[in-house]
């Protein structure tokens, strides 16, 4: 499940960033571009993104078949034994797909938060970027992103506590993470409530623990006065 959460945060996190800039500084074609590509990932469900994508790979051979061509190996997977000596799929052809669309949902919704930002940098640093000299680029690279970075903290810390939610969707396509665990050990052992109780604490813990390393990354590099 960290795992997941780890990448789904990061590539999500750089795909915010290209695509808040895109919208935000992109002429008329790349921020209608950008715009489409974050209205569509925060305008429909999760969940049917994530079985669309899981669907594609299995559409594409399809199509592969019926042309004659070789199909694509979806069959591979890297296998391992844990703590306890259960052999376990650490990763597959499901796992990393699952993982892309949960990046590309969380870089939409990043996206947003990160533009905000942006656009809430007043008009006077740019002129002033003019005036000294500097093309866009540097404008954004040493004006705009160091501060609006750190603008977008208080925002952008309700999708890093939100996500590791999200990640349980993943369950829906027998990805292994925290929720799915917690039914299997419950059909097992039929204490549902002690196991789902013990769940929800452990999103309690952790979801607290991200929004307090997160309220300690803002106090210290927060812009004094803002």
């Amino acid at each position: 499940m960290m795992g997941l959460y780890a990448f789904a945060l990061s590539f999500g996190f750089i795909l915010g960033i290209i695509f808040a800039i895109a919208r935000h500084y992109g002429g008329p074609v790349v921020s209608r571009l950008a715009t489409a590509y974050i209205e569509f990932l925060r305008g429909t469900p999760l969940v049917a993104q994530i079985l669309a994508f899981n669907i594609l790979p299995f559409a594409i051979n399809s199509w592969l078949i019926a042309q004659g061509l070789q199909p694509l190996d979806v069959t591979w997977k890297i296998v391992g034994t844990d703590i306890y000596g259960i052999t376990r799929t650490y990763l597959d052809i499901t796992i990393i797909i699952c993982a892309l669309t949960l990046g590309l949902n969380s870089g939409a919704y990043q996206a947003e938060f990160f533009r905000g930002a942006l656009s809430s940098l007043s008009a006077g640093q740019t002129l002033a970027a003019q005036s000294v000299g500097m093309t866009k680029r540097q404008e954004i690279r040493h004006i705009a992103l160091p501060q609006s970075l750190r603008r977008a903290i208080p925002a952008w810390s309700n999708e890093a506590v939100y996500l590791p939610k999200y990640i349980t969707v993943a369950y829906f396509v027998g990805v292994p993470e925290l929720f799915g665990a917690a039914k299997l050990i419950a059909s097992r052992t039929y204490e549902a409530l002690f196991v789902y109780g013990l769940t929800a604490i452990i999103f309690l813990i952790l979801i607290t623990a991200i929004s307090w390393i997160l309220e300690g990354i803002y106090k210290r590099v927060k812009i004094p006065g803002i």
